[in-house]
């Protein structure tokens, strides 16, 4: 039986949690504030709404006021003393449901997604925001027949995480740019090693390039077999210059312009500060690549 309304989709309902704890008024934020006081015996409505009175529960358990201690509280803040009944106050603990983890697994998961649960996490935990990042999805492994674990969390008292879990089968249907041949680290990445393919199965958590233009001429950061998805969380962009390679240097003071070619002395990018070397006198300097080869440097007299 539903308790509370939901406040959206993503969020839990609210269930009563035993014959024991229903005298128990709800707290969601961090802390028991004036106006929960309140809310349970208008006798402390004079309280600041704001006014932090104790820490919330622990996730399962009670915070009980007793009469003494609503007593001196209500001392403390100038409101006259009566006879208190106590006052009870716990977080609201509600079980996991297929709807609400589907709910939330869907805003992680492309719209064409296949989604199974196989199964979900069966212990009570505070309620509060559903999230299955995709990032707790963890690859299938090779005996799991496509079954993959995914570790979730549910945020309560504003900044607080409960974990929960789910194992799940994702199927998509998609085209990616896979390796033809072995592609070594920090090599740019030609389009003979490429092809497209229509492929089907479990969801990745790495996402895979999609078009031939995110991965011609740049470089990956790892070795990739044949045969392998490409993902763009390790490609970069292919340095213009390496170590060694010939720069061409515009100089620029004053009026007079001057051009040569220096030796790099380290791999940089485009916009980057490369450090040179001048092979006639053998002086090193530093400029900011242009374009590919070049870079200008405005300098003063026999900094060369």
């Amino acid at each position: 039986m539903t308790k509370y309304p939901l406040l959206n989709v993503a969020y839990f309902g609210i269930v009563c949690s035993g014959v024991a704890l229903a005298a128990c008024l709800p707290v969601t934020g961090n802390r028991i504030l004036g106006r929960d006081l309140a809310g349970a015996d208008p006798q402390f409505s004079a309280l600041p709404a704001t006014l932090a009175v104790g820490f919330i529960p622990a996730p399962g358990t009670t915070r009980v006021y007793a009469t003494l201690e609503l007593q001196r509280l209500a001392r403390a803040n100038g409101i006259p003393v009566a006879a208190f009944g106590s006052i009870c106050f716990e977080l609201p603990m509600l079980r996991l449901t297929g709807e609400d983890a589907t709910a939330s697994m869907r805003q992680s998961l492309p719209p064409e997604a296949v989604l199974k649960i196989v199964e979900l996490s069966n212990f009570d935990v505070p309620a509060g925001l559903i999230e299955f990042p995709i990032e707790g999805l963890e690859p299938p492994a090779p005996a799991s027949h496509g079954v993959q674990f995914w570790r979730g969390h549910v945020t309560y008292a504003e900044t607080r995480h409960a974990s929960v879990w789910a194992r799940v089968e994702i199927t998509v249907q998609y085209q990616a740019v896979v390796a033809v041949k072995d592609l070594p680290p920090d090599n740019p990445i030609g389009a003979g090693s490429l092809r497209m393919e229509s492929r089907t199965g479990p969801l990745e958590r790495e996402k895979p390039a999609t078009r031939f233009e995110d991965v011609l001429g740049r470089i990956p950061r790892r070795a990739l077999k044949a045969g392998s998805l490409i993902p763009l969380a390790i490609l970069a962009d292919a340095p213009a210059v390496r170590k060694g390679d010939p720069v061409t240097v515009e100089v620029q003071s004053g009026l007079a312009h001057l051009r040569f070619e220096a030796i790099a002395e380290a791999t940089a990018r485009d916009g980057d500060m490369v450090e040179l070397r001048n092979p006639t006198n053998g002086k090193t300097f530093k400029a900011r690549l242009d374009r590919g080869s070049k870079a200008v440097i405005v300098i003063t007299s026999g900094q060369l």
